[in-house]
């Protein structure tokens, strides 16, 4: 079995040099695209949040798009655990590969998997396996890593990395069937602790903005709808090029069976999802002739009783 998971796009995607990385990270949040501001880890936090959508692009294109999504987190508090969800770019398996390391390095030091939740999931659903060479070269996880080493610092979590087949989406009932599955193994399995999920997505890919921006905001409809099953379809009918249709459906599945959860919530309280940010690139870099689409959503369970 692995021991640590060692950084694949570190020098391509982001930063390789630490303090380098650090100051891009900074400016991720201080873009005008991005929060405003620096995120300060609460320990009180309400911990209300149950998953974000966050990019994976390089962080010069979607990384102030990211950065709304952790500022959130590290605002509602720290979790014991963060499932990472991210769509594979090389495998169209079936199965949802868990990481088998012990730890995932970055520039900014090791982060550790944590093996019991991992452990958990596997004796719980038939649809994850532990496969290394799902995450050897993938990076829609591997670059939330260093932004939650950023906003946790010395109070970082252990991870729990998932890399998830998304094509081909023809077959959307099994796919929903199994993204349900997934989802509930999870939420049975952070039933007795604090955990978040973090879904990897990037939006349209290169296409003319309006027509990225039309697909787009379809997709986010069903998004902040909190409707897994209307953004596979969304997806699969419209052919939008989005990559982490299935990550993400996961997560609202997720989101759905956390609320089931809950006790002492009032009779029809429903999932609060919050657009924090979208922008494609053209934004970025003024070419809007064939962009790619970048969002960060914020799903949080409703406050207590009432």
């Amino acid at each position: 079995m692995p021991g640590v998971r060692e950084p694949a796009v570190a020098g391509r995607f982001y930063d390789r040099d630490p303090e380098r990385l650090i100051a891009s990270l900074r400016q991720c949040f201080l873009h005008p695209l991005g929060p405003g501001s620096l995120p300060r880890a609460a320990a009180d936090g309400p911990g209300r949040i149950a998953a974000v959508v966050s990019p994976h692009a390089g962080y010069m294109y979607s990384g102030p798009a990211a950065a709304h999504s952790f500022h959130a987190l590290a605002a509602d508090g720290v979790p014991d655990t963060v499932i990472i969800l991210g769509p594979s770019h090389y495998a169209t398996d079936r199965l949802a590969a868990l990481s088998p390391a012990s730890a995932w390095r970055t520039p900014l030091g090791e982060v550790q998997v944590d093996e019991d939740l991992r452990r958990e999931l596997l004796e719980r659903c038939r649809l994850l396996v532990a496969d290394e060479r799902a995450h050897r070269l993938e990076h829609s996880l591997e670059v939330q890593v260093p932004f939650l080493q950023f906003i946790y610092g010395e109070r970082m979590p252990s991870i729990c990395p998932i890399c998830v087949r998304s094509h081909p989406l023809s077959a959307s009932d099994q796919l929903l069937a199994d993204a349900a599955e997934i989802g509930q193994a999870l939420a049975k399995a952070l039933a007795a602790r604090r955990g978040v999920v973090v879904a990897s997505t990037d939006l349209s890919h290169q296409m003319p903005q309006v027509e990225a921006e039309r697909l787009d905001r379809l997709a986010l409809d069903a998004v902040l709808a909190v409707n897994p099953e209307q953004l596979l379809r969304t997806v699969a009918e419209l052919s939008i090029s989005m990559c982490g249709p299935v990550p993400v459906a996961i997560a609202l599945l997720f989101c759905q069976a956390r609320l089931r959860q809950d006790a002492g919530l009032a009779e029809g309280r429903k999932l609060e999802a919050q657009l924090l940010r979208y922008y494609t690139s053209g934004d970025i870099i003024g070419d809007r002739s064939a962009v790619v689409g970048y969002a960060s959503v914020a799903i949080a369970r409703p406050v207590g009783k009432g």
